[in-house]
């Protein structure tokens, strides 16, 4: 017997469908558990070469806005104080860049996450050269005070542009089951050196999805192999979180060729676009996503 049959509570029944249809269910089991977890390159609907022009067009606008010369990703060696300037807001670079939001796999996992009203707040790259540092362990979940962590409030959708093989690679690091916690790391918990938390570092192929709940506490280990750690970071909020950054002028051109894009940035959500002339459709989405965590 499938529970969705009886379209009892449609907010989930769509979810389950595509959570079938995309063979994610030991991934929604890990995100509940573990607070994480990562989709290979086979499970991620994503065309022939996508991940390599997504990585091309990475390094391509790093390059562009910082005005540095990267070239080859598997021999680079760069300085993370030039490529993690200019790094955000980059739906609009290249048309890789709304393929990789509005991926199939990842609106799934980001709406069980954060329901069907979730929106996107941001992307950004991480280059990472050979002796790069690491970071100590934290949230994402910024503004959320303690207590509050009974649902994921917004969470980390990112790509992974080259292998992740081993700690030498500079990955990230969890602690499996942190997002139970409900609070962000302290000071005193947050250094690898000395956390009394066990941490496990993300293996994964290029053209994987890591994805997370953004109250789950993670850090990065140093890069200490040659040539660059790539990735795409995309974040996703409920709509009562401050996004990063507000797509509202995105291109009518982008809109139209890709349509999931209009609900993704939140065109139906709050805030009305003129307040002079509210546009009453907009309210009864946000008025649902406050009684259901799955609206």
């Amino acid at each position: 017997m499938s529970l969705s049959s009886y379209e009892a509570y449609p907010h989930v029944d769509n979810l389950m469908a595509e959570i079938d249809k995309y063979d994610l269910h030991q991934h929604v089991v890990e995100l509940e558990a573990y607070g994480m977890t990562v989709v290979p390159p086979e499970k991620m609907q994503s065309q022939d070469g996508f991940v390599d022009r997504l990585r091309d067009a990475i390094v391509r606008t790093c390059e562009k806005r910082n005005g540095v010369e990267i070239g080859d990703y598997r021999t680079a060696s760069v300085d993370m104080r030039q490529t993690g300037k200019g790094s955000w807001h980059l739906l609009e670079e290249d048309e890789v860049f709304v393929e990789a939001a509005i991926n199939p796999v990842v609106l799934a996992l980001v709406r069980w996450l954060l329901g069907q009203s979730a929106v996107f707040s941001g992307q950004t790259w991480i280059i990472k050269g050979e002796g790069a540092p690491g970071l100590g362990l934290h949230s994402d979940s910024h503004g959320v005070p303690p207590g509050a962590g009974q649902i994921a409030h917004m969470c980390n959708a990112s790509w992974v542009c080259t292998d992740y093989a081993g700690q030498d690679d500079g990955p990230t690091l969890f602690v499996p089951g942190s997002h139970h916690y409900g609070r962000a790391t302290l000071p005193h918990e947050a250094n690898l050196e000395n956390t009394p938390f066990k941490f496990v570092p993300l293996i994964a192929k290029a053209g994987s999805l890591a994805i997370w709940n953004g109250a789950t506490w993670h850090a990065s280990a140093g890069r200490k192999n040659p040539g660059l750690r790539v990735t795409l970071v995309q974040n996703y909020m409920r709509p009562y979180m401050r996004v990063q950054h507000n797509y509202e002028t995105t291109s009518p051109q982008l809109l139209q060729k890709y349509p999931e894009l209009e609900r993704v940035i939140g065109k139906a959500l709050y805030p009305y676009e003129d307040p002079q002339a509210p546009d009453y459709s907009r309210v009864g989405t946000m008025m649902r996503a406050g009684t259901d965590p799955f609206a």
